[in-house]
């Protein structure tokens, strides 16, 4: 059985992810530090909140880990 809220958390954060790549992609660096930041936090709200399970919150945790790399030139 599956959990809804964690769930419709995930999706929460998998949608600012795609803020964050679309971004990128159309090289928005401003928006996409700002986007970033809004994913670190609310990621981290999630998890602290149990709104993420600790698997789904491990796979995000890769992700934005990831964005992170790929933006560290990018100063604001």
């Amino acid at each position: 059985m599956f959990n809804s809220k964690s769930k419709n958390a995930k999706k929460e954060v998998e949608a600012i992810f795609n803020d964050i790549q679309i971004n990128l992609e159309n090289n928005y660096k401003d928006l996409a530090i700002g986007a970033r930041k809004k994913a670190v936090s609310r990621l981290e709200e999630l998890h602290e909140k149990g709104e993420l399970s600790e698997k789904d919150y491990a796979k995000l945790k890769v992700k934005m880990d990831d964005f992170t790399r790929r933006m560290e030139g990018y100063h604001h």
